[in-house]
């Protein structure tokens, strides 16, 4: 793939559109058109949102949190509600971004309160600015995409950390101390790859994702991108495991722009090998899987084919944290001596 290709690709395009919309809203301010331009901002955010999946980025962060800080500064100078409303604006875009932009320390299953409880406390300052206000378009609906958007993606993950923590309760099917599960898979190339190739060669970090649809599986994959060079000064090779098809993981790789290898395991016979795979009904409705969606998980992969260590089922999430995987690197063995069955 070309530089120019791979630059093309990572454009953000939707949100791109939503800064030049950012900077329009100040051409209906300026004619004094004040419904105008909330339409503007909301749209402007709207495009943000659209893309947040796709991208995950810390551009998108920042856009998210100044199109709805723009709505509610906007709408509480217009109708002297401040501050009521800006308020309720960074509430909830705080709580559509906090668990993406800080996963390693909210994870997938902890503080589901926080970002929850801003997207209500968002609700309620929200109902409270326009108690007792005569209806107008802008002041009743231009809140409401950052709101609905803050209390349908914090009720997802509410409902779905609680069936992770459910479905995690024993642990996944390998352990540390178990021998790896070999297995064939092709990359974003279509070439296979054997994980039993490594042994004797190098230790190996898998790690599950559950699909280019989750955001929080972007940083992941880009948090060991940016380590990459820390794992292969110690001779790890790290590979990534997906449900998606290859065609998908070809263009999530080029878009987020890792550099290690991406594994198709479209019908999740591997994920569910190592025990990584649960069900939410929720989540599937939006999601064209075989079996149910793969839980994000790490297993350290030694050259004896030996799991020297797994991330925890209890705290889905924390291996965004390096560290821990390069503490149980100390303990590997120096000397390759193949046990592969």
């Amino acid at each position: 793939m070309s530089r120019m290709t791979r630059v093309l690709t990572r454009i953000h395009p939707f949100t791109s559109l939503a800064v030049l919309l950012l900077l329009a809203s100040a051409v209906p301010l300026l004619l004094g058109e004040p419904l105008l331009m909330a339409g503007v901002l909301v749209l402007a955010h709207g495009f943000v949102q659209l893309e947040f999946k796709k991208y995950t980025s810390n551009y998108q962060f920042t856009l998210i949190l100044i199109t709805a800080l723009a709505i509610g500064i906007a709408l509480d100078l217009r109708y002297s509600t401040w501050p009521m409303l800006t308020l309720a604006m960074l509430l909830s875009g705080t709580a559509i971004i906090a668990r993406q932009a800080f996963m390693q320390q909210f994870t997938y299953v902890n503080l589901l309160w926080v970002d929850s409880g801003m997207s209500v406390a968002a609700a309620g300052l929200y109902a409270l600015a326009v108690s007792g206000q005569p209806f107008a378009w802008d002041l009743w609906l231009a809140p409401l995409l950052p709101i609905v958007g803050a209390l349908g993606l914090t009720f997802s993950y509410v409902q779905d950390g609680y069936r992770i923590r459910r479905s995690t309760r024993f642990g996944y099917k390998v352990q540390v101390g178990q021998e790896a599960v070999d297995f064939t898979l092709p990359d974003q190339d279509g070439r296979p790859v054997r994980l039993s190739s490594y042994r004797g060669q190098h230790p190996v970090l898998l790690i599950f994702v559950r699909g280019d649809w989750c955001p929080g599986c972007h940083m992941m994959l880009r948090t060991y991108e940016r380590n990459r060079q820390r794992f292969a000064e110690k001779g790890v090779h790290v590979v990534a495991i997906g449900p998606d098809n290859i065609d998908v993981n070809r263009d999530m790789v080029a878009r987020i722009g890792v550099g290690y290898r991406m594994l198709s395991d479209s019908d999740q016979q591997v994920s569910g090998q190592y025990g990584v795979v649960y069900n939410n009904p929720l989540l599937e409705v939006g999601v064209d899987y075989e079996q149910g969606i793969p839980l994000p998980a790490s297993f350290l992969i030694d050259v004896d084919g030996m799991v020297r260590y797994v991330s925890r089922p209890d705290r889905v999430g924390e291996f965004l944290d390096p560290e821990l995987i390069f503490g149980a690197l100390q303990g590997l063995n120096a000397t390759p001596a193949a046990s592969w069955s």
